[in-house]
């Protein structure tokens, strides 16, 4: 009798072993597929990870990595308040994250800004916005390693702010931003549309929350991962 209470235990210690095994496998198996790449992760304040309790692990670019599990080595190069114009308060062709991105050979950046662009001291500028975005997609896609560019569409603006950052910008903005990624045979990816009308995704209105980094991790890994 004691060796069939003991067999049970034992039956159950194999299949959860064999369980285990198998999660593994599954695991190996769907990480063969993805190549060792250096993926730049340029923008502004959302890029960054404004307003995360803890933006080395909730931002986007940081949830992008751990969907990688280490295959990729993603930066974040996200400035806090970075514009495309040139005549912006914070042009990001003028910042160091922006001599960095020139200096890794990156195979793949992934670009998200115009958020900005749209606020009152930025706007008056706003014809500038294609030719400035244009000149700066081009000097990135220049480089030596040739890599692949994303231009993102930027996030939803879900509520209407004094110093101008509102919807009806927002939508002019992305306009912009599609015609940029046509002309200069960009990526195009459209981050409103896998966010819109979503305010639980959102801290204030404008900075995507943990949840919202990680759909947009989970939209750009798509992205990445298809081509």
């Amino acid at each position: 009798m004691w060796y069939r209470r003991l067999a049970l235990p034992v039956t159950v210690l194999c299949t959860l072993l064999l369980s285990v095994s198998s999660c593994v496998d599954k695991d190996k198996k769907g990480l063969e597929g993805i190549q060792t790449l250096t993926i730049v992760c340029l923008g502004d304040s959302i890029t960054h990870g404004h307003k995360l309790v803890n933006p080395d692990l909730e931002s986007y670019p940081s949830r992008l990595r751990q969907r990688a599990r280490g295959r990729w080595q993603v930066l974040n190069l996200g400035v806090n308040g970075a514009t495309v114009l040139g005549e912006g308060d914070v042009p990001i062709v003028q910042q160091a994250a922006f001599s960095q991105t020139m200096g890794v050979h990156p195979d793949v950046i992934v670009v998200m800004l115009g958020t900005n662009d749209t606020k009152n001291k930025n706007w008056p500028h706003i014809e500038d916005f294609e030719n400035d975005y244009r000149q700066l997609i081009t000097k990135l896609q220049s480089q030596a390693s040739r890599p692949h560019l994303i231009i993102c569409s930027i996030p939803p603006i879900l509520i209407d702010y004094p110093n101008g950052l509102t919807e009806k910008r927002q939508k002019q903005i992305n306009t912009l931003v599609k015609k940029v990624a046509a002309r200069t045979g960009a990526d195009f990816l459209d981050i409103y549309a896998g966010m819109a009308d979503m305010p639980s995704m959102f801290i204030d209105g404008v900075h995507p929350n943990a949840l919202g980094a990680k759909k947009i991790a989970s939209l750009v890994f798509a992205r990445i991962s298809s081509l």
